[in-house]
């Protein structure tokens, strides 16, 4: 395993067994595949420890609204379509966690596996939750994001990623910015010592 530009790992070949599962099931036939998801980027829609379907689809079958799983570097990411675009004659995906305002960075609509169609809650698969309306604060930010992701993948598929990076460092210090002003506001007032 290395380190790729921003600090994550990339693979540089395929884990063996797992590739030969997955060729297993395409030799089936089999048009869905099920995984469970780890991590909260999805909030109440796929929430952590959910069993999913996914069916297998090409790019040309996508549309925002979507939760499709795609493949980036060595794991498998279950978020929602946000936008599709070309850039320079590729065509890519523009997605997002439902519980986060920032989109990830650009994938080419052929790492995308397919649609997740089912969800595994209270014993029983259902149907795909749509999008629940956030409030107009979250969907102003979001907005913005990703017009800035679109004009950055515009000019050049690299400077999106890059674009992409830095809004997440960005979110993350302007929650861990909030945290502490909250944890401050806590504090007595007072210039007078506790007796």
């Amino acid at each position: 395993m290395t380190t790729g530009t921003y600090g994550e790992p990339t693979v540089t070949s395929f884990d063996a067994p797992r590739l030969l599962a997955f060729s297993n099931l395409l030799e089936k036939g089999s048009l869905e595949i099920e995984f469970v998801v780890l991590g909260g980027s999805m909030g109440k829609a796929v929430p952590s420890g959910s069993r999913i379907r996914i069916r297998f689809a090409s790019g040309s079958k996508l549309a925002p609204g979507q939760i499709v799983a795609y493949v980036a570097n060595d794991r498998i990411v279950v978020h929602r379509l946000v936008k599709l675009a070309t850039s320079y004659g590729i065509r890519y995906a523009i997605t997002r966690g439902d519980a986060t305002v920032c989109c990830d960075a650009p994938v080419p609509t052929s790492t995308v596996i397919g649609i997740v169609t089912k969800l595994h809650a209270d014993g029983a698969w259902e149907t795909v939750p749509q999008l629940e309306i956030p409030s107009f604060g979250f969907r102003c930010v979001a907005a913005a994001t990703t017009r800035m992701l679109l004009m950055a993948l515009a000019l050049s598929p690299s400077l999106s990623v890059w674009v992409a990076s830095r809004t997440f460092k960005v979110r993350g210090l302007t929650i861990r910015g909030l945290q502490l002003i909250k944890r401050q506001s806590r504090l007595p007032l007072s210039d007078e010592p506790n007796h």
